[in-house]
């Protein structure tokens, strides 16, 4: 059995199926923008005791 294969099965709610989600590229640009913030913070963290 492939692994999407039990993901591919639409279960209705209440007589209703959702759409599948989809990754917007604001959606996109906003995780890219909460992920860099720290990283950068850290590595200069990192960057200002160690070097």
């Amino acid at each position: 059995m492939m692994v999407n294969v039990g993901m591919k099965k639409h279960v209705p709610v209440l007589g209703k199926i959702a759409p599948n989600p989809r990754v917007t590229l604001s959606a996109a640009f906003a995780l890219a923008c909460v992920l860099s913030v720290p990283v950068f913070l850290v590595l200069s963290l990192v960057d200002w005791l160690f070097l």
